[in-house]
């Protein structure tokens, strides 16, 4: 099977895990949303929010038939933002409805989302027993590549019950492909790309409510393109995921991502945006997070890690991306808690956000074959130096910072 990643995740996923790096610089307490008030049809379907937070946030609905996922963040005094789903079931009362989503700061209440779904219009009923009503831009690894090099980019997919219906590890029959076109036009028409092989777009995970797809396009030469997600249950119509939903060209876009001519080469001293890699050192990294429930026989292992680097973490201006001389690997191990001993699988992980003066990584594990308790870490290193392994709140010292466990089920 293949290797999965996972970036955050910032939708669909429950955390239970936090540790933080004191910082003299705290935000002040704060929690908005991009929209005031949500419209749905009559029939069971999803839309998105952004939650943007200072702090441990969440988010309690009014009424049985509203549903929120993620409903908590457990925030550490650092700005973040959170893609959160908010589902509606079919409305069978006859009469239009409304209710609420209030979202508490600290436990304090902040701020109230209105939810507001029409009566049921045969006109709107989706012709599939199991239609897509719902998939968005759930990530990108980075919206600015080189030539030479793959972009790499996720999807949140909704079907009522499928998605929401069991744990998958397999998709249930929903596949995806990712495309990209030149033009900013509708992904449906024939000016699009797409991929066809699940070497290249695979199911990713379960999250919650939702599927999670993940897929790559590499080999194209400089400028700047548009991309999303096609998927399909079945045999069934394709549908386009967008920005915050099903692609509509207007609220719900493409995406888009540009590839940069290659430079003629690396002296090995100061790179083109005036770095000195050669002089820059780990100075901090933890174990930030890790999945709330235990994977089973077969499944991967899901966590994340936080990373300080003078000069490069904590410039001025958030990071869109990562940095192509810093690697990131999520590790394993059934019996070494030692993360440098031969012993370990280490997988590539993927960089997720810009925290402050640290930087996020956050990924799955390979596999996992057999039932038992495992260890796990990650471990990072800049061009091709040596690693830096990671501990509960600081470099790995096997005493005060050591690895993380966890538990795969049969």
């Amino acid at each position: 099977m293949k290797h999965i990643y996972n970036l955050f995740i910032f939708l669909c996923v429950s955390l239970t895990l936090w540790s933080c790096k004191d910082s003299e610089e705290i935000a002040q307490a704060s929690l908005t949303l991009n929209n005031n008030e949500l419209s749905f049809t009559g029939f069971r379907s999803s839309l998105a929010v952004k939650v943007d937070a200072t702090r441990r946030w969440n988010a309690i609905p009014s009424d049985y038939w509203i549903s929120v996922s993620p409903d908590h963040y457990p925030g550490a005094n650092e700005h973040f933002i959170a893609n959160v789903a908010v589902t509606v079931s079919d409305n069978e009362t006859g009469q239009p409805r409304e209710g609420r989503i209030t979202f508490f700061l600290q436990d304090e209440e902040i701020a109230t989302l209105i939810i507001k779904q029409d009566k049921q219009n045969e006109e709107e009923r989706p012709e599939e027993e199991f239609p897509i009503t719902w998939a968005n831009l759930q990530w990108a690894a980075s919206t600015s590549i080189t030539e030479g090099e793959s972009f790499e980019a996720g999807s949140c997919v909704f079907a009522d019950g499928i998605t929401n219906a069991m744990e998958s590890t397999t998709g249930e029959g929903i596949v995806a492909d990712i495309g990209y076109s030149l033009s900013d036009t509708d992904p449906s028409g024939p000016d699009w790309t797409w991929t066809s092989s699940t070497d290249d777009c695979w199911f990713n995970g379960d999250w919650g409510d939702n599927f999670y797809y993940q897929g790559h396009i590499s080999g194209l030469p400089a400028g700047t393109y548009y991309y999303t997600f096609r998927i399909r249950n079945g045999s069934g119509p394709y549908k386009y995921a967008g920005t915050g939903g099903l692609w509509n060209g207007i609220d719900n876009v493409n995406g888009t991502f540009e590839v940069k001519e290659a430079s003629g080469g690396d002296d090995g001293g100061d790179d083109d945006d005036g770095i000195d890699y050669s002089k820059l050192v780990i100075s901090w990294v933890n174990l930030q997070w890790r999945q709330d429930n235990s994977p089973k026989k077969g499944e991967a292992f899901n966590a994340g890690s936080k990373i300080e680097i003078k000069g490069l973490t904590d410039l001025e201006g958030a990071a869109t991306s990562g940095n192509k001389h810093l690697t990131c690997e999520i590790g394993y191990s059934a019996t070494s808690s030692d993360p440098s001993s031969g012993e370990w699988i280490w997988t590539t992980c993927p960089w997720s956000g810009d925290w402050g003066n640290e930087w996020y990584y956050q990924g799955f594990t390979s596999e996992i074959p057999e039932a038992g308790t495992y260890y796990y870490s990650f471990r990072y290193r800049i061009d091709d130096g040596a690693y830096t392994y990671v501990g509960t709140n600081g470099i790995w010292d096997g005493t005060n910072n050591v690895c993380g466990t966890f538990e795969v089920e049969e």
